[in-house]
């Protein structure tokens, strides 16, 4: 193992570890809802906190997205003035959502029986763009703190939803007081552990850069939400049903991108400087933990779709695509970084627009336009025709999303080698590849679970196997999982 790597392991590892501690927690809170309402309920539930909300989180991370660099780079007031700049962005998107959620349940069809739930969504918003930007903050200089932070946001959501969506039988109400309750805890965390990085005056003509900044952010954000219409369509056309196959399938398949976490340190730490090795650690760190999970989601997506319920069975052909897609998503999100973190553009604290437009940062910002030009006709003409089949409106969907980004990683690789000089760790992946086809064999001749116990156990020994395997065959990899160990230990003493 390089001597840089373990920094780059020991930044991300507690962010890693929260984030699987989140996987019981999130199934927990995801269980309470898909088990005490409907099919359909659910999929306004998705519709409404995957895609409707979403669109007015729009300019969440565009000043976020520049104050991280500003922060890395220490230049002083930045913390302060981005948190204020945010709040205010958040409290202007809370108030326009309000006012049009009304026209939107008419638009979609939904009934106005939801009005309530979708009008209580419109609290979460303003503490949705100051997780992001407290996040952004503490990712350059305490990134520890973020996966304490999200801890804490999902046991006071879950201790949130168990109390209202059992005792007080409030049903989708209560599980978006619990999104609340959640957002509100994590926002008090971070403002305590960023009480000494707030310190300093506001700073107007940091904004000023960061809000022309944002304009080439905003920009890609936008082309980011339109590519995402492509769940709109498939909420509009193939109906709830299918909208819940896609988003339950998603709650299972989005673990797999927690493994990018372990390199989530490498964009600040590019900022500062450049180090190919740092590179290729973040590689073997995601890899060496997104290839199994993605293989044993393939494997055993019957199961994890049973446990959420026994209707999302006959859905497993869309989780596996799903892994796919998560898997492609979150290596081009780490070729991304590198783009990101090797840009010099912001160095002195100004921003030229007319520079920006000329780098690779505007030409990754302008891909999703480019994917939605590929997608959303053909996901339209596509669910034109199965409309009357859900699985099948699902399946399509998440198909055609999955082969666009095939297109633009190759894209991402052609942009990070030109940003940086790196050699890709090809032995060490063939290594993870080897120790997980032994695991995905085992998993796939023993009989698949249907209970939730059982199907953690299977998981827990996959687990076992692929490591005691890769251990066996790959030196660095005994080193990593040393690091890992003597990580965790230390972690686990100052608790």
């Amino acid at each position: 193992m390089e001597r840089e790597g373990p920094g780059i392991l020991r930044s991300g590892l507690l962010l890693f570890a929260s984030r699987l501690l989140s996987i019981g927690t999130g199934l927990v809170f995801t269980l309470m809802i898909t088990r005490t309402v409907t099919r359909e309920e659910y999929g306004v539930w998705v519709n409404l906190n995957a895609d409707i909300v979403s669109y007015f989180t729009l300019l969440a991370t565009a000043l976020p997205f520049w104050v991280m660099r500003f922060v890395s780079r220490r230049h002083e007031g930045a913390a302060k003035t981005g948190v204020v700049a945010n709040m205010i962005l958040g409290l202007v998107s809370t108030t326009l959502y309000a006012l049009m959620a009304p026209w939107i349940l008419s638009a979609l069809k939904i009934s106005n029986a939801y009005l309530p739930l979708y009008l209580l969504a419109s609290i979460q918003i303003v503490w949705i763009y100051l997780v992001v930007v407290f996040e952004s903050i503490l990712r350059a200089v305490k990134i520890e703190a973020l996966g304490y932070g999200l801890l804490v946001g999902e046991v006071a959501k879950v201790a949130a939803a168990y109390l209202f969506i059992f005792h007080l039988k409030l049903g989708l109400l209560g599980a978006m007081g619990a999104l609340i309750a959640g957002y509100s805890l994590q926002v008090f965390y971070y403002l305590y552990i960023s009480r000494g990085i707030l310190k300093g005056r506001l700073r107007l003509s940091y904004f000023k850069e960061w809000f022309k900044g944002s304009l080439a952010t905003i920009y890609a954000i936008i082309g980011t939400r339109i590519f995402s219409f492509s769940l709109v369509l498939l909420f509009a056309i193939g109906r709830e049903v299918a909208r819940a196959y896609y988003g339950a399938s998603f709650q299972i398949a989005g673990v797999i991108g927690y493994s990018s976490f372990l390199a989530f340190a490498l964009y600040p730490r590019l900022l500062v400087r450049r180090n190919p090795r740092d590179v290729v650690t973040a590689f073997k760190s995601f890899l060496m933990f997104a290839v199994p999970m993605t293989m044993g989601a393939i494997v055993l997506s019957d199961s994890y779709l049973t446990i959420l319920n026994v209707k999302y069975r006959v859905a497993s052909p869309v989780l596996q695509a799903m892994a796919l897609n998560v898997f492609v998503q979150s290596l081009t999100q780490l070729l991304n970084s590198i783009i990101f973190g090797t840009e010099k553009i912001d160095l002195e604290a100004k921003i030229e627009l007319r520079e920006l437009v000329k780098t690779r940062l505007f030409l990754v910002f302008s891909f999703p336009y480019l994917r939605a030009l590929i997608t959303l006709p053909t996901v339209y003409y596509i669910l034109s025709i199965v409309r009357d089949d859900p699985l099948t409106s699902a399946l399509y969907t998440v198909s055609i999303i999955l082969l666009s980004g095939v297109l633009f990683l190759v894209l991402s690789v052609v942009f990070a080698k030109e940003a940086i000089s790196f050699s890709f760790p090809w032995i060490s992946l063939a290594k993870y590849l080897l120790a997980s086809a032994f695991m995905a064999i085992l998993l796939f001749l023993i009989p698949h679970p249907t209970r939730l116990l059982a199907t953690l156990g299977y998981t827990i020994i996959g687990g076992i196997l692929y490591f005691s395997i890769l251990a066996a065959i790959d030196k660095e990899a005994r080193g990593l999982v040393k690091s890992i160990l003597t990580e965790l230990r230390s972690k686990l003493k100052t608790l």
